[in-house]
């Protein structure tokens, strides 16, 4: 477990990493500019990612087969709010200024890419594509949280709830919840090939979109500024606490092996990549912030991933 999740680890950063690679160049080319990112970051948001969402919730999607699949999505979540409690607490205790930026990057993490390939890889025999279905529902729960949660701590001094009503994109919320509507009533099998394979196609370019934006993002980040005090903070709440209160919480509870190994990977991860699209789009004025701390945990999770599964 310990050697091949690390070499799958490896390979799934390594991808990220190449892909962002490609959007910094074209910024610091000057190919791309900064309205040209944000144009990028609405598309992401708007357009590419609620039809990431649809298709893999319709395509995955099973209440007949998978049982209790409504606790799922309550792995992320609750990994989320854990994150966000926990941060929240320390801003209060140390009384930092306006930590809405240092909460996201501990409480959210990249909840898509690195766990379906963990799984696609590691040799879990005939659970593989049940496991696969289970982490796609544990999406769920995060993109609940993101959309809501994430969009009010990245819309920085929108404190209104009119306001912040205003600023939600509800595109991403409406995709999944007419997703959801569609597999409880039945009509799943209402939506031809004609239909479902455009929509497939355009959610399948969501990681390279969203990829091209963060590598961009990266290349107009001043690390020369590096924020270490808050970077390295995240890095110990979001790549070493988080995971070690996750294997206490099974160790406690002995929890299920299915639902325990999805929570594992899932807490093992680094911050979440699109807080760096929200930020774009929100102009967050802490973005070297957010891209700093994406960077860096990224850059470490090659490491504490294998060790975390490995201690399962």
């Amino acid at each position: 477990m310990l050697t091949i999740s690390f070499q799958t680890a490896f390979i799934a950063i390594s991808q990220i990493f190449f892909m962002g690679a490609v959007g910094f160049v074209l910024v610091r080319q000057k190919i791309v500019d900064e309205a040209g990112l944000k144009m990028l970051s609405w598309l992401s948001i708007n357009i590419v990612f609620p039809f990431f969402i649809f298709n893999q919730i319709v395509s995955n999607f099973n209440p007949s087969s998978q049982s209790y699949w409504w606790s799922y999505p309550l792995i992320n979540t609750s990994l989320v709010m854990t994150g966000l409690l926990v941060t929240g607490l320390l801003a209060i205790l140390f009384r930092k200024k306006n930590p809405q930026e240092w909460m996201a990057v501990c409480g959210f993490h990249n909840a898509g890419y690195i766990p379906v390939l963990l799984v696609a890889v590691l040799p879990l025999g005939q659970k593989a594509h049940e496991f696969y279905a289970y982490v796609i529902l544990t999406i769920i729960g995060f993109d609940i949280c993101l959309w809501s949660i994430g969009v009010w701590l990245m819309a920085s001094g929108k404190k209104s709830i009119r306001s912040h009503l205003k600023s939600i994109p509800w595109a991403p919320l409406l995709s999944m919840f007419l997703a959801f509507s569609v597999v409880l009533l039945g009509f799943k099998g209402f939506f031809p090939e004609l239909v479902m394979k455009p929509v497939k196609i355009m959610g399948d370019s969501a990681l390279a979109i969203a990829m091209l934006t963060i590598g961009g993002n990266l290349a107009l980040t001043r690390f020369h500024h590096f924020q270490w005090k808050e970077v390295s903070s995240a890095i110990v709440i979001k790549l070493f606490l988080l995971p070690t209160l996750a294997l206490l919480f099974l160790y406690l509870f002995h929890v299920h092996s299915l639902w325990g190994f999805i929570l594992v990977v899932q807490a093992s991860m680094p911050t979440s990549v699109t807080l760096s699209i929200l930020a774009r789009h929100y102009d967050n004025p802490r973005q070297d912030l957010i891209n700093q701390t994406i960077f860096l945990t990224h850059l470490l999770c090659g490491l504490t991933i294998p060790l975390f599964l490995g201690l399962y």
